[in-house]
């Protein structure tokens, strides 16, 4: 019977293969081999500190000085919470992209205000200048962004980035003191009446980056910069101010630009829990806009805003979660 004759060959073929495929899939079931993700969730939560300083200057108009007031908030410490979650994107359309987003808010536990005025050109001959307490001011961000992610080698990746930033500041001026009048020499001290003026801005900015990451098994280190274009508005309640409306006395606008540098570390315990640091550095600057100041009896005036600028550092440290 020649038809016989090629089973055992058969036969062992089978075996072979089903040995095969047997050993492939507990070689999986060994090694735990899971399929792709489509993406990979990172929630981030820390706490830390913003310093900054905000100040802006207003023209006397043709015939006054170049600077007539100046506003400068000093040194402006906000401890600030904050939440922030990176989608990462690993198939589909949006495959190597990281879809950004986050949220900080802080509360001034110290700063000190100062606002000057002005007779001559160059901040010469000051006829008045008082000093307060910036304590209570508050801060907010929020920041959208998009991230594609370009691998260099095993370890590095660049990230050319893209988004957009909202910043508010509610600026709060408390515990007034004036030193120096030349109009009235006997208003040098305390403030006569309760001092609880506000200045409250918002920003929003467009801006481009770019980022370096260097990722090992337990540690990744960043760096990025920005270019910033700005959107600038202010509304301001001079409450002591009886010639000024309430409680709009004046607002100013202005655009500008500015850059961002930001510094990461974070050290993986396992898959799911990392710890992170951050440094990161703000200067925004705006060209010349406009000053309208509101009057007590429905009139207005308006003038030239010089120019309005915002410098920031700070630390934060906080934990992430892995999904």
């Amino acid at each position: 019977m020649p038809i016989l004759k090629p089973l055992p060959k058969l036969l062992n073929a089978i075996i072979i293969a089903s040995g095969l495929l047997l050993a492939s899939t507990g070689a999986q079931a060994y090694y735990d081999v899971q399929p792709l993700s489509a993406y990979e969730l990172e929630f981030n939560t820390g706490v830390g500190n913003a310093r900054g300083t905000l100040s802006w200057n207003i023209s006397g108009g043709e015939n006054g000085p170049n600077i007539l007031s100046e506003l400068t908030c000093r040194d402006v410490n906000f401890r600030q919470f904050t939440m922030s979650s990176t989608l990462k994107m690993k198939r589909g359309w949006l495959a190597n992209h990281d879809l950004m987003v986050s949220f900080s808010t802080g509360t001034a536990n110290e700063g000190t205000v100062q606002d000057s005025d002005y007779d001559g050109d160059n901040r010469t001959q000051e006829y008045s200048r008082s000093l307060s307490s910036a304590v209570d001011s508050k801060m907010q961000d929020i920041n959208l962004g998009l991230a594609r992610r370009i691998r260099l080698d095993s370890y590095q990746t660049l990230r050319p980035m893209l988004g957009y930033t909202h910043k508010t500041q509610n600026m709060l001026m408390t515990e007034g003191v004036q030193t120096i009048n030349t109009d009235n020499p006997t208003a040098i001290g305390p403030f006569r009446g309760t001092l609880k003026s506000t200045y409250d801005t918002q920003w929003d900015s467009l801006w481009l980056g770019l980022g370096w990451n260097l990722e090992t098994r337990h540690h990744q280190l960043g760096l990025s910069a920005r270019y910033e274009w700005l959107n600038y508005a202010a509304v301001a309640d001079w409450n002591l101010r009886s010639d000024f409306s309430h409680p709009k006395s004046f607002e100013q606008s202005a655009t500008g630009n500015g850059f961002g540098l930001n510094l990461d570390y974070a050290f993986k315990f396992n898959q799911t829990l990392s710890l992170w640091i951050n440094w990161q550095q703000r200067s925004w600057n705006t060209d010349p806009g406009q000053d309208t100041v509101y009057f007590a009896d429905g009139s207005r005036g308006t003038t030239q805003l010089n120019e309005v600028s915002w410098k920031e550092s700070g630390i934060a440290t906080g934990m992430i979660l892995h999904f």
